[in-house]
């Protein structure tokens, strides 16, 4: 019995990362689909503050972190996502004294697992990311679509992410406040009829 446990479990464990790794279907019918892109950038300067992406592939995988991030506030730096469920990708922002503390990477990385999760040292603060790709409507000009991340100061945590993709731009023909035009062309035509009228009374009048 504890054999065929065993088995049914290693069975369960490939079937659901067979599962999570099928590509997605095609767009629909009058959609596009266009790479999505995470990027990442500082509101103001945070010294003391270290950030790193990281990544864990398969289900019962560990989290690996990568280089550090040089993350400025004027251009925004890439970081890792992806579309499978079973790939966990983000970036970590870490004290440096922390750091100093833990003194590997291997060591912070450790602490990113599930079972770590609500036990993270003051000041920590973990960013997941997700996707690759978003389908848009065809008539939409955009040939990505970036979901742009600003790192700012937060007084409890240390730090916060605030996430906001890049809208669709506005049709160029577009008439961008037709409502005030309509009655300032309007007055425009009223005035100028008005004047003529005015400088047919006068020529009248002189004519008696």
């Amino acid at each position: 019995m504890v054999r065929f446990s065993g088995s049914l479990a290693v069975v369960v464990c490939f079937t659901l990362s067979a599962v999570a790794d099928i590509p997605p279907p095609p767009p629909a019918k009058g959609f596009k689909r266009v790479p999505y892109e995470n990027v990442m950038k500082l509101e103001a300067e945070l010294p003391g503050y270290k950030f790193y992406p990281f990544q864990r592939l398969g289900l019962g995988g560990k989290e690996t972190l990568g280089d550090e991030l040089k993350l400025g506030t004027k251009t925004g730096v890439a970081v890792p996502s992806s579309s499978s469920p079973s790939v966990r990708t983000g970036v970590v922002a870490v004290p440096e004294k922390v750091m100093a503390d833990l003194k590997t990477k291997e060591n912070l990385a450790n602490l990113l697992s599930r079972d770590n999760k609500d036990k993270l040292p003051a000041g920590v603060v973990v960013y997941d990311t997700r996707g690759t790709s978003r389908d848009l409507k065809t008539g939409d000009p955009r040939s990505k679509v970036e979901n742009v991340i600003t790192v700012s100061v937060d007084e409890k945590a240390g730090v916060k992410f605030t996430a906001r993709e890049t809208p669709e731009p506005p049709a160029k023909d577009a008439d961008p406040e037709p409502s005030k035009k309509q009655p300032l062309a309007m007055l425009i035509v009223g005035i100028a009829g008005a004047l003529a009228i005015a400088t047919l009374g006068v020529w009248y009048v002189r004519r008696k």
